[in-house]
Order: structure tokens, then sequence, then C-alpha cells
């Protein structure tokens, strides 16, 4: 509506204004009763009495009209006003913010924050629905290969007895990642939907950390990498000890895959006085430039990597994993030196 200077909605909203209206009560009531006591004293003193009783009836009944348009009017302003208000609000339109300190002005600032959060849950909703429909798309598009994979070798199982032992190891395999794959996509929607309950306490960094070893150990060993723990037993940080175990896993994972064989993976410790920094550090083929925006994204693969088995998840998952503690990830890589990934964990609980 904006600011209608000279305009009837100024003239009405002025009208309805307390301010207003008890001005015009008091000039109209105080006519009013100047009148009656003109009247009264014409009666009893018979002075022009045939001119001024019928004068002064004349009068406050003019005023009474006068007094009961303005305010039917005000009324019907106000109605049309209203009217206009919510057939914007219906049509999704926000109102503009008023400029007069009214009883119309506060109705409309309600109706104003009302459209504004009807909007944004109606953009909640959408956003939502749109994620689950692309989860579903991307579940369906994850799973099809492996199960199919699945199928193929049940199949080869009953067609060539004598290739038994070698199709069971390749079930296996397949089986194995159908599963890895599904708890992976679990996580994913769990994180996304806000269904993650972190629970968050001070706690020594270094048993963590030696978790961490162990669950890549294996696959360091196959490539005859050497895994390099520095930390300081007594460090401490706020985290949950399952969720971070998952997120820097799955950063020393990526390390130990993409690493030469024979190589050195470095986990590192630096406490500062916010946040307590772990940096996975490996010497691997680094990456590009233009493609450091694009790595924490749902599904990303580089194009140097596609040959390996991969998802895409590892690092979407472990960005928001540690988002979830309340901490961040940063990553410093240059093509072919090399990539320090650091997580950073605060240092003390300062939120509720």
């Amino acid at each position: 509506m904006g600011n209608k200077k000279g305009g009837s909605m100024m003239d009405e909203d002025r009208w309805i204004s307390d301010q207003w209206f008890y001005k015009q009560y008091a000039i109209y009531g105080g006519t009013f009763l100047l009148l009656c006591a003109a009247a009264a004293y014409a009666c009893f003193t018979d002075f022009h009495i045939k001119i001024v009783i019928p004068a002064a009836l004349a009068v406050i009944a003019l005023l009474l009209i006068f007094f009961v348009g303005r305010i039917k009017k005000g009324v019907l302003e106000i109605f049309r006003e209203c009217d206009q208000l919510l057939d914007q609000a219906m049509d999704g339109q926000i109102p503009d913010p008023p400029d007069e300190d009214t009883e119309l002005a506060l109705f409309q600032t309600k109706l104003c924050r009302f459209v504004i959060i009807k909007d944004k849950a109606s953009k909640t909703a959408k956003q939502q629905k749109g994620q689950v429909e692309t989860l579903l798309a991307d579940i369906s598009h994850q799973t099809k290969t492996p199960i199919a994979n699945i199928l193929l070798y049940s199949q080869l199982l009953e067609e060539k007895p004598q290739a038994r032992p070698e199709i069971l190891v390749r079930l296996m395999e397949q089986t194995k990642k159908l599963k890895f794959l599904i708890e992976t996509l679990v996580d994913m929607a769990r994180l996304e939907n806000g269904i993650i309950r972190c629970v968050i306490s001070k706690q020594k960094i270094k048993p963590l950390l030696v978790q961490v070893i162990g669950d890549v150990y294996q696959e360091a060993e196959e490539k005859a990498m050497e895994m390099k723990l520095d930390c300081e037993a007594g460090t401490e940080a706020v985290f949950d000890f399952k969720w971070a175990r998952e997120a820097i896993g799955n950063l020393a994972h990526n390390a130990v895959k993409y690493s030469p064989v024979g190589s050195t993976v470095s986990l590192r410790v630096i406490p500062y006085e916010m946040y307590v920094e772990i940096q996975v550090i490996d010497a691997g083929m680094g990456i590009s430039e233009q493609e450091l925006p694009k790595i924490f994204g749902r599904f990303y693969r580089s194009r140097d990597v596609a040959r390996e088995e991969g998802l895409g998840l590892g690092l979407y998952l472990a960005r928001n994993m540690v988002a979830a503690q309340k901490g961040y990830i940063k990553v410093f890589s240059e093509k072919g030196k090399g990539s320090r990934f650091s997580v950073f964990l605060p240092a003390e609980k300062r939120w509720p």
C-alpha cells in the first residue's frame, strides 16, 4: 500500500486512531451539550421558544447524522482495506510495511508476519519434497549395479558349479558393497533430515585417532603404506566419538585409497584456543584448484579417480558429520603434491 498522503486511507486511519476519535467525540459531544443547555435555557426563560428549540434540535440531528456517517464511512474503508490485504495474503503477496501507528497498521504488520511465515513453511515443504525425490533417485541409481551383479553371480552358481569358490568370493564382494552403499545412503538421509543425534562431550582425541588408524590399517598394509600419528595424550576436544570416528575415518580412507604404494599418511593434532585441528595428510595425486569447491558435493567424483570404486559421498558425509558437532573442515591441496584435510572441532562446549 505504501504511504498515501492526502488520500482516503490516511484520513480514515487518522479517524480510527484513538487520539483522533476522542478529539472528534469531544467536539461533537461538547457541541451537543451546549445546544441542549441553550434549548433548556430557552424553555425556562420563554426566550424565542418557537425559534431556538427547533433550530437546536435540527442542528443536533445534523450533527448526529454527520457523526454516524463519518463512522460508517471509516468502518467501510477499513473493511475494504482489510479485504485487499487478505486478497494479497491469499495470493502469497507480502503487503508493504505500514507507515502509520494505527489499529489497521497493527493488523497489517501481523498479516505481513503471517504471510512471511507461511511462505517460508511452503518453501521448506517443497525443498524437503525435492530432497526426498532426489534421494530416492540416488538410491535407485546407486543400488542398481550391485543388485544386478548379485543376481548374475547367483545364476552362475547354478550354471557353473565348478567355478563356485571364485563366484562366491565375487558374490561376497558385491554383498559387502551393497551393504556399505545402503549404510552410507541411510547416513546421508539421516544427516539431511536432521535425524542424527550427536552425544557431544569433551574427551581425549588420541583414542579416537587410534581407532581411525585401526579402521584403515589393513588397506594401508596392503599398499605397504605407513600410518603416522602425532598427538599429545592429554589433548582434548568436544565431539561425538561415533560420528567423529566416521567423519575422520572417511578422510583417512580417501588418503590411503588415493595415495601411491609405499607412501605415508599422517594424522596430526594441533590445539588452539577455540578449536582443535586434526590434520589428515597424504602424498596422493592432489586436487586441482578448479575442483576444490566441488569436492564436498553429494555424489561428486573427479575424472581423475573415475576408475576407482566409490560413491562420491565420503567427503559430503564427513563435512556434514563434523558440522553436526559444531565443527568444520578445510582442505589444502595442490595437483600432484598431495592433500591436507583439516578437521576443526571445538576445544570447549560453548552452547547449551
